[in-house]
């Protein structure tokens, strides 16, 4: 598969996780290398991802699996800002170039019931911010950028994410 990708030049991310009426939207950058070959959001065992969601919303079972069936049942999708970048070896965010971001007004159309997006990370941040400057979003929906919780992140402890991340429930009427 990455042979394919390094002769097309690019490389494309993950369909959103989404169940019927997500109340949060949890945008990230782009998939890292694990999460591609898995084509599993957040498959990297050392991202607080679904450290910080088993916390928060007391997921139950075991594996990846389970935990999206818990996220998208609690009302949260995922989903990345940048549909594709130019093929890249590693998942630093640093190093994507030539990104084609998403077509976020569409799919918010498309999912009315959305109303939080939060950002993970600088490069989710970023890409959002330039990508909506021309096209703002309804005052009903709040952003939330929020820490990373990949493990190149060490400037938060995984508890300080998880209270940061906290915010998130106040939109899913629990």
């Amino acid at each position: 598969m990455h042979e394919d990708l390094k002769d097309s030049g690019r490389e494309s991310g993950l369909p959103p996780l989404l169940g019927a009426s997500p109340g949060v939207l949890v945008l990230g950058s782009f998939p890292s290398r694990m999460s591609l070959s898995t084509g599993r959001y957040y498959a990297n065992p050392r991202n607080h991802f679904w450290s910080v969601m088993r916390e928060l919303l007391s997921l139950e079972g075991e594996g990846i699996p389970a935990w999206e069936k818990g996220l998208t049942d609690a009302g949260i999708a995922v989903w990345d800002m940048i549909a594709s970048r130019r093929y890249q070896q590693g998942s630093m965010d640093r190093d994507i170039c030539e990104e084609e971001v998403h077509d976020l007004p569409g799919f918010l159309t498309t999912h009315p019931t959305i109303r939080c997006i939060c950002l993970n990370g600088g490069k989710a941040d970023d890409s959002f911010r330039r990508a909506m400057r021309a096209m703002p979003l309804p005052s009903s929906i709040r952003v939330c950028p929020l820490p990373s919780t990949s493990p190149a992140n060490a400037r938060y402890t995984l508890q300080e994410k998880i209270a940061r991340w906290k915010v998130l429930l106040e939109y899913l009427g629990r």
